[in-house]
């Protein structure tokens, strides 16, 4: 089962800048987050966690149940080929942690961090920031448009 597209926007800011400039600073979530546990509650908890941070969720721990949950163990050799997720969620021992470190940097494509952290909010967010500067056209965006 695929998730939905995560990464809601949770703020946006126009920051000053030169004439001619625009410069907007967003807070993201991550997007699709997978939530290992170990167990049900601690991935129920990193579930909520994820979707505080606008991020989509989906847990797979023994005994875990509900939306976007699953009852059962992952193994972490999946994690090389799981396709559709942005970020890993584990609280595990450190070998096993190696383990899935190792899994993740073994995939093709863009990397996806493991977040085993007990305080996730940073992790779980991502800030883009975006600069148009329309000085090249004498600050008429219009004109810059049309030069495209």
């Amino acid at each position: 089962r695929r998730l939905p597209a995560g990464g809601r926007v949770l703020s946006a800011t126009s920051l000053p800048g030169p004439t001619g400039e625009s410069n907007r600073l967003s807070e993201l979530g991550r997007g699709r987050v997978l939530c290992l546990g170990p167990d049900a509650a601690s991935a129920r908890a990193q579930m909520q966690a994820a979707a505080a941070n606008g991020c989509a969720a989906i847990g797979i721990a023994p005994g875990l149940t509900g939306a976007n949950s699953f009852d059962g163990v992952l193994d972490p050799s999946a994690l090389t080929a799981l396709d559709g997720i942005d970020a890993v969620i584990a609280q595990a021992d450190d070998g096993a942690l190696r383990t899935m470190r190792r899994a993740l940097a073994a995939r093709e494509g863009p990397l996806i961090p493991l977040l085993a952290e007990d305080d996730l909010t940073a992790r779980l967010r991502i800030e883009r920031h975006v600069c148009i500067d329309t000085t090249a056209a004498g600050g008429n965006a219009g004109l810059l448009a049309e030069m495209s």
